[in-house]
């Protein structure tokens, strides 16, 4: 059976104690789903928003891409709604779909690169249509998904030394040289092995 790994980092805006960032993932038979959330604004009503949609792709994790995002938009109508990028990948064959809605960031990175487009809008305030898109994560490679508490273009070429080592590693080195201070941040990072 194919492995994988992953690392998750968030962090709030200056000393705050809340975070309206998030990214999340979960295992289920042979397929991993990869979440990163972005609460609009910041501070309490923006963790509020993006701890609604965990909770809602957390217990819906089989419904098809676009019914997901949907289905979570009316669930978190009631808060500040949120941007939300979601990465569904067939561990056996590393088949990848990825949607996601607003401002938050995807990318594979290996043999090729490639950065993954989002519908605008808001999960929770309304949104264009969902677009679908599908990619093959080979062994090796990396899928980065990340909010906009990261530059938006990430140099992965200074680290291909470390896309072998210790995935906590790399997220802590992107994390700390990417990361702005003006706003919440997530990062999750997943390597196909």
């Amino acid at each position: 059976m194919v492995e994988m790994q992953i690392e998750t980092w968030k962090r709030p805006l200056g000393d705050g104690a809340f975070c309206g960032d998030a990214a999340e993932y979960w295992r289920r038979e042979d397929e991993t789903v990869l979440l990163i959330v972005d609460g609009l604004g910041h501070g309490k009503q923006a963790e509020i928003a993006a701890r609604a949609a965990v909770h809602y792709v957390a217990s819906h994790l089989g419904e098809p891409l676009p019914d997901l995002f949907a289905r979570c938009s009316e669930a978190i109508r009631y808060t500040r709604g949120a941007a939300m990028g979601v990465a569904r990948i067939q561990e056996r064959t590393g088949e990848m779909a990825y949607a996601g809605v607003g401002n938050t960031r995807a990318m594979l990175v290996g043999e090729r690169n490639v950065r993954f487009s989002n519908t605008n809008g808001i999960v929770g305030a309304g949104y264009d249509r969902i677009w679908l898109e599908k990619s093959l994560v080979e062994p090796g490679e990396l899928v980065l998904l990340f909010t906009d508490g990261l530059k938006e273009f990430i140099d992965m070429s200074l680290y291909e030394h470390l896309f072998k080592g210790a995935l906590g590693v790399l997220a802590d080195r992107i994390a700390r040289e990417w990361s702005l201070e003006r706003d919440d941040a997530a990062l999750l990072v997943y390597r196909r092995e």
